[in-house]
C-alpha cells in the first residue's frame, strides 16, 4: 500500500466524484465534507456544477471518520464528498483488494466499516419519501427474481456434479441479463455466505443454534426482542409488516444485523418473519456476533459488502425523488432486461437435457415457469403504477 498524503480543499471544492473510480479511502482531520448523490445515470458525464446540485444525504463533521470506504470496495464512489468548509483530509490509496484484506486481517476495522455502513444505510432510508419507497419494493422484488435465476443456476450445477452436457447447457445462462443482475445485486455474495454459514453451523464456531422452520411458522412477530442476529442458510422466510409483503430474506442473507451492529439498547422486531418454505436459520446472540464475525472474516467482509450495496441502492432512491418508480422500471423493464427470453432459453435447455439425456430436472423447469410468471405480474403491475407519471411528461 503506497504512503498516505494529507491534502487540504477549499469550501464547495470536489474530493471524489460519484461514478469514478474508487482509488482511495478518507479521514476526516479538520473541518466539514458533504456527501452528495445524482441519478447514477447522469452521473459519469456530469460536471461539477450538476454534482454540486446533486443530492444532500449527509454532513460529516467528526474528526477521524472514515468516508469513502464503501465505494472502494465496490470499485467506484457511490457519492460525491464536497467541501463544506476549509477541510483537512488524510487521503489512503487502496483498491478493493486492499479493503478486504485490511477486513480480513483487523476484525476491530472490519466491524467499525460494518457499522459506519450500517450508519450509512439507516440515515439514507430515513430521508426516503412514499414514492421512494414503493420504488424501493419494486426493486428489491425484481432484483430478487434475478437473485433466484443466479441461485438456479448454481443449483443445476451443483447437482451436476461436472456433468459436461449440464455445464455446455448452462453456459449461455451464465452470460445472460438475468445471471448478471443477480451477481451484481449481491447474489454471489449471498452464495459464498450461505457455503460459509454452513460449514460453521456444522461444527462448533457458531457460538449460537440452528432453527428449522416448517412452512407457515413464524421466526419472530413484529415487537419481539430483536437482539439476535439471523442468517438464512436454506430456505426462504418472507418479511411482512401488517398485512403487506416488505421482502423476501434468501439464503445468506442477514436479519437483525444493523441492530446489533449499531448497539441499540432495547432493540425491537419491526416486521414479522415467516417460513414461506421450510427453512434452516442460523441464530447468532447479539453479543456473540462481533466475536463470530472476527473468527469468521469472510462473512464479515460479505455483510460490508450487501450494506455497501444497499446503502448505494437506497441513496440513488433519494437521488431519483419523484422519477425513483420510472427508474426501477428503465433498469428491470427496459430494452436490455431480457429477463424472460433468459428464463424460455434455459428452459429450452433443461428439455434437451430430460429428452436426450434423461436428466431429472422438472422441478428446475417448473421453478422457470413461476419466476417468469412472477416477473410479468410484477412489471405489469409497475407500469401500470408509472403510466399516470409518463402521460404528464
Amino acid at each position: 500500500m503506497r504512503d498516505a498524503v494529507i491534502r487540504e480543499y477549499e469550501p464547495n471544492e470536489i474530493v471524489c466524484r460519484q461514478a469514478g473510480r474508487a482509488d482511495r479511502i478518507l479521514l476526516l482531520r479538520r473541518g466539514a465534507v458533504r456527501s452528495v448523490v445524482i441519478p447514477e445515470k447522469e452521473a459519469e458525464g456530469a460536471d461539477d456544477a450538476r454534482l454540486r446540485r446533486g443530492r444532500d444525504v449527509n454532513l460529516h463533521l467528526e474528526k477521524g471518520l472514515i468516508l469513502a470506504a464503501d465505494g472502494a470496495l465496490m470499485g467506484k464512489y457511490t457519492e460525491s464528498i464536497i467541501a463544506v468548509e476549509p477541510a483537512t483530509l488524510v487521503e489512503v490509496p487502496v483498491d478493493a483488494r486492499a479493503i478486504i484484506s485490511m477486513i480480513a486481517e483487523d476484525g476491530e476495522f472490519g466491524l467499525s466499516l460494518a457499522r459506519s455502513l450500517a450508519r450509512k444505510l439507516v440515515g439514507a432510508n430515513r430521508g426516503l419519501g412514499g414514492v421512494q419507497r414503493e420504488a424501493g419494493r419494486y426493486s428489491r422484488e425484481l432484483q430478487g427474481l434475478t437473485t433466484d435465476f443466479y441461485n438456479l443456476v448454481h443449483r443445476i450445477q451443483e447437482d451436476a456434479e461436472g456433468e459436461d452436457d449440464v455445464l455446455r447447457a448452462l453456459s449461455v445462462a451464465k452470460r445472460s441479463w438475468s445471471y448478471h443482475m443477480g451477481e451484481s445485486g449481491g447474489a454471489e455474495v449471498t452464495k459464498q455466505t450461505t457455503n460459509l454459514m454452513t460449514r460453521v453451523t456444522d461444527g462448533s464456531a457458531l457460538a449460537g443454534s440452528q432453527q428449522r422452520l416448517k412452512k407457515g411458522n413464524l421466526l419472530c412477530r413484529r415487537g419481539d426482542p430483536g437482539k439476535s442476529v439471523y442468517i438464512l442458510i436454506s430456505g426462504r422466510l418472507s418479511v411482512r409488516i401488517g398485512n403487506e409483503l416488505y421482502g423476501i430474506v434468501r439464503p445468506g442473507e442477514t436479519v437483525g444485523e444493523i441492530s446489533v451492529l449499531l448497539g441499540d439498547e432495547e432493540p425491537r422486531r419491526i416486521a414479522d418473519i415467516q417460513a414461506e418454505e421450510p427453512s434452516v436459520v442460523g441464530v447468532v446472540p447479539g453479543d456473540a456476533f462481533p466475536l463470530l464475525c472476527k473468527a469468521q472474516p469472510k462473512l464479515l467482509i460479505n455483510i460490508c459488502k450487501l450494506l455497501a450495496l444497499r446503502s448505494a441502492n437506497t441513496q440513488q432512491l433519494a437521488a431519483e425523488s419523484e422519477g425513483a418508480l420510472k427508474s426501477v422500471l428503465a433498469k428491470f423493464g427496459g430494452e436490455k432486461s431480457t429477463f424472460m427470453e433468459d428464463c424460455e432459453a434455459l428452459k429450452g435447455q433443461l428439455d434437451l437435457l430430460m429428452e436426450e439425456f434423461d436428466f431429472p430436472l422438472q422441478l428446475e423447469h417448473e421453478t422457470l415457469t413461476r419466476l417468469a410468471e412472477r416477473w410479468t405480474l410484477k412489471i405489469e403491475e409497475l407500469r401500470r403504477r408509472v403510466a399516470p407519471a409518463m402521460a404528464r411528461t
